[in-house]
């Protein structure tokens, strides 16, 4: 069996963290989780309810990321702010990785609800939902001038599961080659967005996203409540603006 750890991002929403911690460790009591505060509350107050929780307080990248549109994100400062969230990401999770010490990682939000063992199958590296289609033309050109890419035009990969050996050796790709991540955020607006990224930091090193039928989303099936689909994504009930 593939052992699991979870890297879970956040920013200020209190209850919502504080709810989907007490169901995730329903059914992952012993599995270390990794949470970074995106410049919101500092959650260390947690580890003393889990022994298997580390928590971080960083800097906020993502408020900067708000203003930026299909239409303006090629100007300057929004190219750095994308840059800045793209490299806190990948920082962060590579520190999850570290602690989690774990096979797989669950990169997940407040609105990831779990509410049943999940199901990781055989030699898959990346699992997601695949919602979304037709990413640019450019894009696609970026990753077939890329030795060892393959060309993606589906992606959706949050909540993501996925192999950490396959995203460390994407990683380490990156490190050696900082141009990358230019070429992909001069090119595409929403790099920063974790269902974007990941695919393609996979799609660097020829591995495509697979789809998770383990998920269901609040907002497109209304049924999302009587389905037997361990992770639930969308769910909102304990944001502390509902």
């Amino acid at each position: 069996m593939n052992s699991l750890g979870f890297f879970f991002s956040c920013f200020n929403e209190k209850k919502a963290v504080e709810y989907s911690l007490s169901q995730l460790v329903v059914y992952y009591p012993n599995s270390p989780i990794y949470l970074v505060s995106d410049g919101g509350i500092d959650f260390s107050y947690l580890k003393k309810y889990y022994s298997n929780l580390e928590t971080k307080l960083d800097e906020d990248t993502m408020s900067a990321t708000f203003k930026i549109t299909d239409k303006n994100w090629k100007e300057e400062t929004h190219q750095k702010s994308i840059k800045k969230a793209v490299n806190a990401v990948l920082r962060r999770l590579e520190q999850a990785i570290l602690y989690c010490s774990t096979d797989y990682i669950l990169m997940m939000d407040p609105d990831t609800l779990i509410r049943g063992t999940l199901n990781i199958p055989t030699n898959v590296k990346l699992l997601g939902s695949r919602i979304n289609k037709n990413f640019p033309q450019e894009i696609k050109d970026i990753l077939s001038n890329i030795n060892g890419a393959k060309v993606i035009d589906c992606w959706g990969a949050t909540p993501a599961i996925f192999e950490v050996n396959t995203f460390l050796k994407s990683l380490e790709k990156i490190k050696k080659n900082q141009e990358i991540i230019d070429l992909f955020i001069n090119e595409f607006y929403a790099i920063y967005a974790h269902d974007v990224l990941i695919p393609l930091m996979f799609a660097l090193v020829g591995e495509e996203e697979t789809f998770n039928p383990d998920i269901v989303e609040c907002n497109r099936n209304i049924y999302w409540e009587s389905s037997n689909k361990p992770l639930v994504h969308q769910f909102k009930k304990f944001y502390e603006d509902k």
